[in-house]
């Protein structure tokens, strides 16, 4: 099950998501990503744990080590977190020049979310462009929605935030022009 929470910075994304998912399974991984300082919140309980998955493959490989672990019959009972796509994309393309191959590491991240045999939330940002945005800023933010309208696609639900409040985009009846 693919969950998705999307919105503006500061409009308490990673705070709704983890009380959702506290609602939903019992245990969790909290995933953190980007190369900053890990900023780990107030997690719901005990049997939640956290792992700074940083930037790079390092993120595509944690989410399949623990999707090749996970016992099938016990998938439900716990949810992996990854807060947020946004930090792991923006620090992919600080980090190499080469468009190509983060477009690659993108997809290959991609995969290994889509293809998760348990209960997954993404966080991301909604994305939104600037007046004059460099070249580096148009690819970035071009790619990022691309992206999320692909989680969004997949998504069995899809949540945004704006000012701290959750609109259920999926039971609005929300569709993507590519599914009429």
């Amino acid at each position: 099950m693919l969950i998705t929470v999307t919105g503006g910075i500061g409009s308490g994304k990673t705070r709704f998501a983890l009380k959702y998912a506290a609602g939903i399974s019992r245990e969790g991984v909290y995933l953190s990503t980007g190369d900053h300082d890990p900023v780990i919140p107030e997690l719901p309980s005990a049997h939640y744990r956290a792992i700074h998955a940083g930037n790079g493959q390092h993120l595509t490989e944690v989410i399949t080590q623990i999707n090749r672990e996970s016992n099938l019959f016990s998938a439900d009972q716990r949810i992996v977190i990854v807060d947020s796509l946004t930090s792991w994309m923006a620090a992919g393309f600080r980090a190499t020049e080469d468009l190509d191959h983060q477009r690659s590491e993108t997809q290959l991240l991609l995969d290994a979310l889509l293809s998760y045999q348990g209960k997954l939330l993404v966080i991301t940002n909604e994305m939104h462009g600037t007046l004059h945005p460099t070249e580096e800023e148009r690819i970035f933010t071009a790619r990022m929605a691309s992206v999320n309208r692909m989680l969004q696609i997949h998504a069995e639900k899809m949540y945004m935030l704006v000012s701290g409040l959750a609109i259920d985009l999926k039971s609005q009846g929300m569709r993507n022009e590519d599914e009429r």
